[in-house]
């Protein structure tokens, strides 16, 4: 790819971001990690051909707002800022941004997705079995339940009737999905979704083993994008992503 890159977020992935753009050889144009950086250098930032984005739930819609003004295409996988979409998605047709936003970039993650959804329309019809999701972080992540577990739970609920809503557990709540979030130190990220009887129990997992399936595509939804303008989910777009 031909184009100069910014990356905003210079944490764990921001870094396997640069590594692996590097590895590529691509041009990074400007790595930006805090306000001061964007102070400095919004003028250079201006000439950004495209910008990826993962940081933390309180910066990350300054920031699309940044990127959309100033018409830069924008890939990010921060999460913890979805009860904000509608706005972000208004700004970014305000704007004609092309914009792709995910909870996950792993093509194992949005695998599950898939099943996790055929799993509840499976399961609908037996109701002695209780539904629950538990996710697992290292102790640095700073939202909880994870957009990951978000995701997974907003796939099942359009499958179950006599579940209404999804809540961070515990408690356990009627007619409600629990998600369990458990920090462990560096855990990369393990998501589990269970039914469970007295009888016996059925689960499917996703566990992560590195950073690696996160960075991937998410460069490649960063190479596909410049092609494909528009607002993308990520899990709309990931199967014609190669």
């Amino acid at each position: 790819m031909n184009k100069k890159v910014t990356i905003i977020g210079y944490g764990k992935m921001g870094k396997g971001i640069e590594e692996e753009l590097k590895r590529l050889g691509v041009e990074i144009h400007l790595i930006i990690d805090n306000e001061e950086d964007w102070n400095l250098y919004w003028e250079q930032f201006k000439k950004t051909d495209i910008a990826i984005e993962f940081t933390t739930p309180e910066t990350a819609v300054q920031n699309y707002k940044r990127c959309f003004d100033a018409g830069i295409p924008l890939v990010t996988g921060t999460t913890g800022w979805y009860d904000r979409l509608d706005e972000v998605l208004e700004m970014a047709k305000k704007t004609d941004a092309s914009f792709i936003y995910g909870s996950n970039f792993s093509i194992g993650a949005q695998l599950m997705f898939q099943l996790t959804s055929y799993f509840g329309k499976l399961m609908s019809q037996y109701e002695q079995y209780n539904c629950e999701i538990h996710e697992t972080h290292h102790t640095t992540k700073k939202d909880a339940p994870s957009g990951t577990a978000v995701s997974l739970a907003q796939s099942l609920l359009p499958e179950l009737n006599r579940l209404h809503e999804w809540h961070l557990a515990p408690p356990l709540i009627d007619n409600s999905l629990p998600i369990y979030s458990h920090r462990v130190g560096e855990a990369i990220g393990e998501h589990t979704v269970t039914f469970s009887s007295s009888i016996d129990s059925l689960s499917i997992t996703h566990q992560a083993h590195n950073r690696s399936g996160l960075v991937q595509g998410a460069v490649k939804a960063l190479f596909w994008l410049p092609n494909h303008p528009g607002i993308y989910n990520f899990s709309e777009i990931f199967m014609s992503i190669k």
